[in-house]
């Protein structure tokens, strides 16, 4: 009786000593299984992970290095320039794009009060808004801002630019 015993316990021993050699041979073969070349189109993960971080590990680095440091052609103009709200820090911007238009991510009071509709109590209000929750990412944003509605925000459309 032990013989059956014995017999089934070699099989067993065998099938997993064949199966360990066999998840071995693979990974020694993925390992050294040369690179080919990508397909058309398809771009390496840690590609695009490097170029999405870029800008953070600049302002990682800014800050290290003792606070943001001003764009050359912000601090070059210092009639145009204004705070840019990140987070607590500011960092010089000017709000007026080429254009004519008004950055409502950089604007003062003053310049947002140029913008038809919205006087020095909504500039303020856009103010402590883009304060409390960060730059705008879209013209939609503005909406939050108590005294403009969507009436008053096609309005303005035509004189605000949104930049990042």
């Amino acid at each position: 009786m032990l013989q059956p015993k014995s017999g089934r316990w070699d099989r067993q021993k065998l099938l997993i000593l064949v199966l360990f050699l066999a998840a071995i041979l693979l990974a020694v073969t993925a390992l050294l299984h040369p690179k080919g070349e990508e397909p058309p189109g398809w771009v390496s993960v840690t590609d695009e992970v490097d170029t999405a971080l870029k800008p953070f590990e600049k302002r990682i680095a800014d800050k290290q290095a003792g606070g943001v440091k001003p764009a050359p052609e912000a601090a070059a103009a210092s009639a145009d320039t204004k705070p840019e709200i990140e987070g607590k820090k500011e960092k010089v911007r000017s709000a007026d794009s080429a254009d004519g238009k008004i950055d409502i991510n950089y604007a003062t009071v003053e310049e947002l009060d140029a913008i038809p509709g919205i006087g020095a109590s909504k500039a303020k209000s856009i103010i402590e808004d883009r304060e409390k929750n960060g730059l705008y990412s879209s013209m939609d944003d503005l909406l939050r801002v108590k005294g403009i509605g969507p009436k008053l925000l096609e309005k303005m459309k035509s004189s605000i630019v949104l930049h990042p």
